[in-house]
């Protein structure tokens, strides 16, 4: 028995000692009578140089006092437990120097004396985890609250700067053919950084984005293809992870720490690959997300459409037409009245049709000959003190090239000019059209008219020469009871 006994002491004292935690054991007074050599590993000191010394030697300044109301208390009571539960234990080391720790707490009694037992872990990795797993959360979240991607982007950039302690964080997208520009940028000197393009020959960021492998640099400051602004930030080690989930490339994500600072390890390395794959999963959810808001919005502005059609328009022609066979039993200022009524009818019928496309064909409406239209007619409503009213009838987008649209707004804005220097009118109708190969630009006004002989202006001139240029034809005619229509018409290139 008592050789049993010998052996598991034996035992005992090797496992101790060869324990990856750090084994200190402490008395009443709170000085340590005990330590394994992992200590030397977590702390800087080696067993035999802490016995004896009190066990807040092994803890930050600021929390000594704290942590010795604590100890004492538990020396009294204590039952075995995790320290510090719900707080960011700190230790440290001999060189003053802080890291993350985990502590696990045994009192036990030996000879008469009661002790407590702590075993201490170094919880940089499992921190680092966590921090990983709530960044995530935090973008995936953001994503899905509708945050945009540029916004996105400049927390990846943070995020992935904290995990590893690197002082600057950025992301490179490719910009036009064969370019990149850092789209966000989070730490030192990222203002002077954000919106940097450079080309991708040579690029770090296009090699790691091409072969889908994170790259470690030693010395950013030395790589020939870096940019300058960059390199006057003083960067040493540097990674490079791509952005990407399958056989999609975002871009690429780099983290950098100060020259002369130590390098990016294997574990760093793969806490960033680990994230920046997460982090484009999310992106990627986000990016669906809009896409099927969009397709949502495009089904219910479809169904409006439908409805304004088969419903509202098809009501205003059955009014129109009914008004239209009283008009035949009526006449007078009757017949007139309800010729005008009739009229405004057309006019309701073909906004809401303009408004239909609108619905239908909303990125068209926002760019293209029409979008060009209306910002013309809404830089005219101030000199004449009204807006006009616009009208598109057929295909106008679609058929009117870039060099026919800019003759149409130098047309548009000649004759809207002229309205408002000469005619004295309180009321303008616009409509473009394109119909039987030709498209037709129709200006009218309830103005003084047109001037009778020759005037000393040039831009009824201009006008009708750019018509002749295109093949086309112009007509100035009065209207009654007074106004002006022009009628500008070319053919529609084929």
């Amino acid at each position: 028995m008592q050789s049993r006994v010998a052996d598991t002491a034996d035992v005992l004292a090797t496992l101790l000692q060869s324990s990856p935690d750090a084994v200190i054991a402490v008395d009443r007074d709170g000085l340590i009578v005990l330590a394994s050599e992992a200590i030397r590993t977590l702390f800087g000191f080696g067993p035999e140089e802490v016995v004896g010394l009190a066990v807040e030697t092994l803890v930050p300044e600021q929390a000594r006092a704290m942590h010795e109301r604590h100890r004492r208390r538990y020396t009294e009571s204590g039952e075995p437990r995790p320290m510090g539960l719900g707080l960011e234990l700190m230790g440290r080391r001999r060189d003053g120097s802080e890291f993350p720790i985990d502590v696990s707490l045994a009192p036990f009694v030996t000879g008469g004396e009661r002790f407590v037992g702590a075993f201490v872990r170094d919880a940089t990795d499992r921190r680092r985890q966590e921090a990983r797993l709530h960044a995530i959360n935090e973008i995936t979240q953001r994503l899905l609250a509708g945050e945009p991607t540029a916004a996105t982007l400049e927390l990846v950039a943070c995020r992935a700067r904290g995990l590893v302690d690197a002082a600057l964080g950025w992301v490179v997208v490719p910009s036009g053919k064969d370019g990149l520009v850092v789209s966000a940028s989070d730490g030192q000197g990222a203002e002077s950084i954000i919106g940097i393009e450079f080309t991708s020959n040579g690029s770090i960021a296009k090699r790691s984005m091409t072969e889908g492998e994170t790259i470690t640099v030693p010395d950013l400051s030395t790589e020939a293809t870096v940019p300058a602004r960059m390199k006057a930030l003083g960067l040493g080690p540097s990674l490079f992870c791509p952005l990407g989930v399958e056989d999609r490339i975002l871009g690429a994500l780099v983290v950098a720490r100060p020259r002369g600072a130590t390098g990016f390890n294997a574990n760093d390395t793969a806490l960033v690959e680990v994230f920046a794959n997460a982090a484009m999963v999310a992106l990627t959810l986000g990016e669906a997300r809009v896409e099927l808001e969009q397709l949502q919005a495009t089904a219910e502005r479809e169904r409006i459409g439908r409805d304004l059609h088969d419903t509202v328009i098809q009501q205003l022609f059955a009014l129109g037409m009914g008004l239209q066979s009283i008009e035949r039993l009526t006449s007078g200022s009757v017949a007139g009245r309800i010729d005008r009524i009739v009229d405004g009818l057309d006019e309701v019928i073909r906004e809401i049709r303009e408004t239909i496309f609108h619905l239908e064909r909303p990125a068209m409406a926002e760019s293209g000959l029409r979008a060009a239209v209306n910002a013309v007619v809404g830089a005219a409503a101030e000199p004449l003190g009204f807006r006009p009213r616009v009208g598109f009838q057929g295909p106008v987008d679609a058929v009117t090239s870039d060099d026919l649209e800019s003759q149409v707004l130098a047309v548009l804005t000649e004759v809207l000019s002229n309205v408002a220097r000469h005619a004295g009118a309180s009321a303008v109708e616009l409509v473009i059209a394109a119909e039987d190969n030709m498209l037709l630009v129709s200006v009218a006004d309830n103005g003084v008219g047109p001037p009778k002989g020759r005037t000393a202006g040039n831009g009824l001139r201009n006008i009708a020469e750019r018509a002749r240029a295109l093949g086309g034809s112009v007509s100035i005619t009065a209207r009654s009871p007074s106004g002006t229509l022009v009628e500008w018409s070319v053919p529609i290139p084929r």
